[in-house]
């Protein structure tokens, strides 16, 4: 413990990249129409190596994706409930985690086997994105305990403020601000399940232009068109919460390693809405609608780690 960057944290950090991967594949198996390439599960096709058909390959790197992510979370598990350090600190979450993981691979097993229900798409996408914030908040405790450790044992700055490696300064934030970082990550992942609402029921493309809808500004909310424009009201609620909290973060007084995640997430928000206007513009391209999804998940994962250090500035 006496190294900041611990094992631990290193295999958090590979989890989490391998979900974000996983994430943004799925989609990608979904915008390509790979979704029942391979009907059955766990097999492909009753074999355990699909043909190479590109449609089998997509969904077949999807399945070979959640199996390795699968594999770090049990790595982490392990390391977790090994350790008389961490398993007191982490193992509610890591077994939260792992509760998450296999409903999740329920879930993954029953949309092939049921033939892509909308509900089933939808809960697997909304259980990735909180299987996602349990590992980035394990993988932010360990980065702080680790720290302070490291702190206290060579007597640097970390002493003093284990969190954020500075001295610490007087709290001095409005109330509220931590309700509104994590208004703002629930609106985002509620915008997030929309999303998978819109692409599994095929309205992608019900509203085919903007900023109206079939050229109506308040079109009627029934069948694709109804589902298309409930995701874009959503986007402008997501809009103006984020900006609020912007707004009233603003004039707070934060550590850097506060502010910054609350900069990053307007970044993100403006380049998400963007990419969502081109999706209608050029006709739901697949590059540009994984890095949507990609986006979404950024600004999920952003939103989550201001509102973890708006909670302890």
């Amino acid at each position: 413990m006496s190294n900041p960057k611990s094992p631990l944290l290193t295999l958090l950090q590979a989890t989490l990249g391998g979900v974000f991967v996983l994430v943004v594949w799925g989609g990608i198996v979904r915008l390509s129409g790979s979704g029942l390439a391979i009907p059955d599960w766990p097999l492909a096709a009753g074999k355990l190596l699909p043909r190479p058909h590109p449609n089998f390959l997509i969904e077949y790197t999807h399945r070979f994706l959640a199996m390795i992510v699968g594999f770090l979370t049990l790595g982490v598990a392990v390391a977790v409930f090994r350790s008389p350090v961490w398993r007191p600190r982490l193992a509610g979450l890591t077994v939260a985690a792992l509760i998450t993981l296999a409903l999740q691979v329920f879930l993954g097993g029953r949309v092939v086997l049921e033939e892509l229900p909308v509900d089933r798409v939808v809960a697997h996408l909304v259980i990735a994105f909180l299987f996602f914030a349990i590992l980035l908040r394990m993988a932010l405790l360990v980065r702080d305990a680790a720290a302070a450790e490291s702190g206290a044992a060579t007597g640097g700055p970390a002493a003093r403020d284990p969190a954020a490696g500075v001295p610490a300064a007087p709290a001095r934030r409005r109330p509220g601000l931590v309700l509104w970082t994590r208004l703002a990550a629930a609106a985002v992942l509620v915008q997030v399940a929309l999303g998978g609402w819109v692409s599994s029921s095929g309205a992608a493309l019900a509203c085919p232009d903007f900023p109206t809808c079939q050229g109506q500004w308040f079109p009627k909310l029934a069948g694709p068109v109804g589902i298309q424009f409930a995701h874009r009201l959503g986007a402008y609620a997501v809009v103006l919460i984020v900006l609020g909290l912007l707004f009233r973060a603003a004039p707070v007084a934060l550590p850097a390693r506060t502010r910054w995640p609350l900069r990053i997430s307007g970044i993100l928000l403006a380049v998400q809405f963007t990419l969502g206007v081109m999706n209608i513009w050029l006709r739901i391209p697949l590059p540009v609608s994984a890095a949507h999804l990609g986006t979404a998940l950024a600004l999920f994962a952003t939103l989550n780690v201001a509102a973890y250090e708006v909670s302890r500035a």
